[in-house]
């Protein structure tokens, strides 16, 4: 008896075949699309470059050639996708819609009805837990208690959300089957559900419009907060594009030869063998695709980590900078070993002693507190001192030029204090700014671990410790939990006031409490205790409130809320509020006339200035200006306009209160960088205080590239990831528009740097030590 034969389906190796002919032709539209997506992410790259013709085509041809393969995986799994969903042929717009039609067979009024109820009640419901979860995560709770609350109400939410849909789905099924003659009207779930996803685009677009990144501006208003750099919705909506033309391709270029369209859709790796060495020479557009191209700059880093050979971070293409490839212990961020013969840093060649000592000699040796040239041995022998550090303060208070009020009270202390008009801090954020400047080390020199909320170990002596070691009695009030023993930055006090801080296990991304009042509150308890006061104390009080997110403060009139800058402007104000309130109270204490006072920043702000908002990441002025004022009882006021650094504020605490510094006999890691700020306050009538350079050092950290930026005179030289080099003449162009590098100016200012850089006692930080 013969066997029935059964119908054989398609061959395997056909169905192959067809599969990665589909595989091609996505890797085709994801490569064309590549290529659109790409000049788009050029042109944020190069907006505001002027009309600077070679630049644009050189960023532009770079920019496709580092997409170039970024496109190509997304294209790749977008069609492997396709092929997941419809074995069977390549899926259309036109094939898509269809499914969708053929399930409202028998009844099209019910899904027609229903697609476009649950598209919005989605939308609804997304919006209601995003104001829900804003509003508990401001309350002072457990954090087990919001985020149980924040759950259990987006779970109630969803269920009235989905009861909504099924209640109103049957009238508007009969308000879209029945018009006025008798007739249907709308029963098309393509259409009814294509109408209802343009509405939720279309509220989604208009609330990131109208809102605020801290989700103020109405019920819509909550989506401001995708304003956010870290939040920006330009890369992911790019490569969504590049995903979908990967995705129908096939059914669009069904007759194209496999062959044919994988060899265009490999095209462009052309350029990216091109960017690969061009980008070598031309840093300015490597700078550019770094900052201001939101794919581009992620697909470049990726490159550089891929094109890397000797495992030191750093690569000899793509403009990694790398200057030996194959040997780790070179490349632009290792230390420059004195008169080895190796240009240990590729900075163009070996420094030796000699050029050291004669482009950066070291700083002469302080007289000691007692002797009569020191500046010390003017000061009051019981001097206390209060420092008030303020987070995210920019330099342009009401002192230095603002005409808004923003800020009387620290107006009225500049008045009698020395200002430091051209202060600058160590970095553009907190975790490498604050610890380093309580070091009194520059940021590459602490040991600390990776995180962006940097650790420091005990190998680094805080100067609490020192002030403690001299019999000070220390304390510190904060509104933050970093500043606690999370990072060491409670090492040395005595008292560690945390009662303004959220509580343990609050999330620290979160600012959406006012702190100052509580923060003054908690200073004045302290200060009225004589268990802290009836010797001589330090006190340190860090103010949180400038700090995103902006608050608006309804006591504090006159700055409006139509901007941003408007709401930082108010929460300056409101800072400054109960500052004042601090200072009135010092000034009325019986220790007054022996109470010095020191008021500066971490960092600044960017309000759009270089299309940044917020800080971090960059060294702008805007950024790293900070204010300085130090008032000492018996120092008449005066301004100092000589360019300084907060890596002096250490040393400066320690002058100011005779406590000694790193001894002769200390261990090789226990060192200051900086100088101390007491002979700038007791200048003779009609001196000039003594120029200085100034280094501005952020190591690189897991949100971070490295950053240096080296300040001789009116020069400001910033280098990126150790390779890249801007350089800007802040006398004629404070803006630092205009970028001088490869000019004669630079040749003059490196080897200065050079020479600066030599000078530090780096520790090398990567990922691996968290």
């Amino acid at each position: 008896m013969k066997r029935a034969s059964s119908s054989p389906g398609p061959a395997v190796p056909t169905l192959a075949r067809a599969w990665a002919g589909r595989l091609a032709r996505s890797a085709l539209g994801a490569s064309v699309f590549g290529v659109v997506a790409a000049s788009l992410d050029a042109g944020w790259a190069t907006a505001g470059a002027g009309d600077d013709a070679t630049f644009q085509l050189a960023t532009y041809l770079a920019d496709i050639g580092v997409f170039a393969p970024v496109a190509l995986v997304v294209g790749l799994l977008a069609g492997a996708s396709a092929i997941v969903v419809d074995p069977s042929g390549p899926p259309s717009p036109a094939t898509l819609v269809g499914a969708l039609r053929v399930r409202a067979i028998g009844r099209p009024a019910d899904i027609a009805a229903f697609v476009p109820l649950a598209v919005l009640a989605a939308f609804l419901w997304m919006t209601l837990c995003a104001h829900l979860a804003r509003a508990l995560l401001g309350l002072e709770a457990a954090p087990l208690l919001v985020g149980t609350a924040v759950a259990a109400g987006a779970l109630g939410l969803g269920l009235i959300a989905g009861l909504a849909v099924l209640a109103l789905t049957p009238p508007l099924r009969r308000a879209l089957a029945n018009a006025s003659d008798g007739r249907p009207a709308c029963v098309d779930p393509a259409v009814t559900g294509g109408v209802a996803l343009g509405i939720a685009a279309a509220l989604f677009a208009l609330g990131v419009a109208t809102g605020g990144v801290s989700g103020e501006g109405g019920f819509l208003g909550i989506y401001g907060i995708f304003k956010r750099p870290e939040l920006d919705l330009r890369a992911p909506a790019l490569l969504l594009v590049v995903a979908l033309a990967a995705f129908l391709a096939p059914a669009a270029v069904r007759t194209a030869r496999a062959p044919v369209a994988l060899l265009a859709a490999l095209l462009p790796l052309a350029l990216t063998t091109r960017a690969a060495s061009a980008l070598n020479a031309e840093p300015a557009v490597a700078q550019a695709i770094e900052r201001g191209a939101p794919v581009g700059g992620k697909s470049l880093a990726v490159l550089r980590r891929l094109a890397d050979r000797d495992g030191d971070h750093a690569a000899a293409l793509f403009g990694g900078g790398d200057c030996d490839d194959h040997d780790a212990r070179v490349h632009p961020l290792a230390q420059e070993i004195l008169d080895n013969g190796v240009d240990d840093d590729c900075s163009g060649g070996d420094l030796t002693s000699a050029a050291l000592a004669a482009l950066a000699p070291a700083p002469k040796a302080a007289p000691g507190a007692d002797s009569p040239g020191s500046s010390a041995a003017r000061l009051p022998a019981d001097l206390n001192v209060v420092l008030v550090t303020v987070d995210t303060l920019r330099a342009d208070l009401g002192y230095a030029g603002n005409q808004r009020p923003v800020s009387p009270n620290l107006d009225g202390l500049a008045a009698r204090s020395t200002v430091f008009e051209r202060a600058y801090s160590l970095a553009s954020y907190t975790g490498k700014s604050v610890g380093p400047m309580l070091i009194g080390k520059y940021g590459s020199e602490t040991h600390r671990n990776w995180g962006h909320f940097n650790k420091f170990s005990e190998e680094d002596t805080f100067v609490a410790e020192r002030l403690k070691r001299a019999g000070v009695r220390t304390m510190s009030v904060h509104g933050h939990r970093y500043f606690g023993s999370f990072g060491g930055l409670d090492r040395g006090f005595d008292v560690v006031d945390m009662s303004a801080a959220p509580p343990e296990g609050a999330p620290w991304d979160v600012d959406n409490k006012a702190t100052s009042a509580a923060l003054t509150d908690a200073a004045l308890r302290l200060l009225g205790s004589t268990e802290n006061t009836g010797g001589r104390f330090f006190l340190w009080v860090h103010y949180l409130d400038p700090h995103a997110d902006y608050l608006r403060h309804d006591d504090v009139a006159g700055f409006g809320a139509a901007s941003q800058r408007d709401l930082y402007d108010g929460e300056v104000a409101f800072t400054d509020r109960h500052i004042g309130r601090l200072l009135d109270a010092i000034a009325a204490a019986p220790f007054a006339g022996r109470t010095a006072i020191v008021v500066t920043s971490d960092h600044g702000e960017a309000f759009g200035e270089h299309k940044m908002f917020r800080h971090g990441f960059e060294l702008w002025e805007e950024l790293v200006r900070v204010p300085l004022l130090v008032h000492v009882p018996g120092a008449a006021p005066s301004r100092v306009s000589a360019r300084r650094s907060l890596i002096d504020l250490a040393p400066t605490l320690l002058d100011l209160m005779r406590a000694p510094g790193p001894g002769e006999g200390a261990h090789a890691s226990d060192f200051l960088s900086g100088a101390s700020l007491l002979p700038d306050v007791f200048l003779a009538p009609g001196e000039q205080a003594e120029a200085r350079d100034v280094l501005i050092d952020m190591p690189a950290g897991p949100y971070n590239d490295a950053r240096r930026s080296f300040l001789r005179g009116d020069m400001k030289l910033t280098i990126s990831g150790g390779a890249r080099f801007e350089l800007y003449d802040l006398a004629s162009d404070p803006e630092e528009r205009k970028n001088l590098w490869g000019t004669p100016a630079a040749k003059e200012i490196e080897p200065y740097y050079a020479a600066a850089r030599a000078r530090l006692r780096e520790v090398h930080v990567t990922g691996a030590r968290k």
